[in-house]
């Protein structure tokens, strides 16, 4: 990432360490065996971006601005925070303050397109090892394979968890939430890179094994969020792909057609071969994810008592200061949905509410704004930098819906799928203000005034 080029053929040593740290915040988030591990590949990047000098950089100061703007505006509720006592405060102040920063950082070693080209085969790859684990755990886990070596020295006991039952299933392992991000954005990849005719920086056989693997564990996982941004995928695929030139975005809607129609067939076909083995039925996916959007006193689920009683508790609280809110890192006392984190809820958004009020809501809600508008004008202009941005915005859309009912965004190995799409659209900034300093640019903008 922060080597030299001597060719395309040529093999930049230097990218290897923030690949192999992507990997790992994708495939194993939350890990707590691997946090060293973790802070030595940052600790690496940031001392190689060092020994380059800090005073040179690669960020647009659009893109520092508005990082830096948000980091103040989370110190300010962090710090209120503080000063009232919340006991997530600390810990909010790192999420929401210090590890943005260090990301803007890592963003000025993305110094080529081939680094993104590269971020992008590591999604793949850590989606064809996420779907890999998850079958062998599963499988496992119903002793038609052995255990994971040294699966008890490597995972916590809340970290691996099956359960089959009445025709269906719930799934719990490291990289199962980022499907949230994965399968969406494999759906919009193959459809973007799906026409003929068009350059392809990701194998469509790779993308093939990827979505293969993964569907079973999309059925399996009883995660409604992630059932719903996969069947939203299709759609924020066909949203974002109206930004297109028109020739482009007839070759999308050709290739959106014949990959929805593939994953129709292709879930069809699950459904019945997961059954043979795991005992998963249509009846039994369809009623537990149905039973996520039953709001009625008559569903008891712990899920959705839980959730409506946090829901009650958060909006209480904000309401009792609705401009400001109670302080980064604090809890709504009737409702504590974890002793450890008691300030984290699965209610994201009406818990930032509760917690930095409307105030602090539209500034982080305008800082997202501003990443989509910026993809929507690089999607646009058309071409290779149109069919990178559409996949990763609707992954980072569908993390985003997902992310409603789940705090994935509160944890600094999960606020990747942000600074993602921002390390494309710095890089084109910088791309695009070079190309228009350059001594041609110059030429022709002069000889127009003539």
């Amino acid at each position: 990432m922060f080597a030299k080029t001597h060719g395309d053929a040529s093999v930049e040593w230097g990218n290897w360490p923030v690949y192999i740290l992507f990997f790992l915040m994708i495939a194993f988030p939350g890990l707590l065996s691997l946090l060293y591990v973790k802070a030595f590949l940052f600790a690496l990047l940031l001392a190689l971006i060092g020994i380059q000098g800090l005073t040179h950089l690669r960020l647009h100061p659009t893109v520092v601005l508005w990082t830096a703007v948000l980091a103040v505006v989370s110190l300010v509720f962090g710090l209120r925070g503080l000063f009232l006592g919340t006991p997530g405060a600390s810990k909010s102040i790192q999420v929401y303050v210090l590890w943005p920063l260090v990301y803007l950082v890592l963003l000025s070693g993305v110094r080529s397109t081939r680094v993104l080209h590269g971020l992008e085969r590591t999604l793949v790859f850590s989606s064809v090892f996420i779907g890999l684990f998850g079958t062998f755990f599963s499988l496992s886990e119903l002793n038609i394979l052995p255990q994971m070596p040294y699966q008890d020295s490597i995972f916590a006991s809340d970290d691996l968890r099956a359960g089959f039952n009445d025709g269906g299933a719930g799934l719990s392992f490291p990289g199962i939430n980022s499907l949230a991000f994965l399968f969406p954005f494999l759906i919009a990849a193959s459809v973007v890179y799906g026409a003929p005719r068009i350059g392809r920086p990701i194998s469509r056989r790779w993308l093939l094994i990827a979505l293969l693997l993964n569907l079973p564990l999309v059925l399996l996982s009883g995660r409604r969020g992630i059932q719903l941004v996969v069947i939203l995928a299709p759609f924020l695929t066909l949203a974002l792909g109206h930004f297109q030139p028109p020739k482009e975005r007839l070759l999308l809607l050709r290739s959106l057609r014949s990959v929805v129609v593939g994953l129709v067939l292709l879930v069809a076909l699950a459904i019945p071969l997961l059954n043979m083995v795991y005992g998963v039925t249509y009846q039994g996916v369809a009623s537990r994810f149905s039973e996520g959007f039953d709001f009625s006193s008559s569903n008891q689920s712990d899920s959705a008592t839980g959730r409506i009683e946090q829901y009650v508790a958060l909006m209480n609280g904000w309401a009792e200061s609705p401009l400001i809110g109670k302080g980064l890192g604090a809890s709504a006392n009737i409702s504590i949905r974890s002793e450890l984190f008691p300030w984290s809820y699965e209610l994201y958004y009406v818990a930032l509410l509760f917690q930095t009020g409307l105030l602090g809501f539209a500034a982080y809600t305008a800082g997202i704004a501003w990443i989509f508008w910026s993809g929507i004008m690089i999607i646009k202009r058309g071409g290779a930098d149109s069919r990178f941005m559409i996949p990763v915005l609707v992954g980072t859309s569908a993390f985003l819906i997902a992310a409603g009912t789940n705090p994935y965004l509160a944890a600094f190995d999960g606020i990747w799928v942000i600074f993602l799409p921002l390390g494309f659209i710095n890089h084109r900034l910088l791309t695009h203000d070079q190309a228009d300093s350059s001594p041609s640019a110059a030429g022709r903008h002069l000889g127009e005034q003539s």
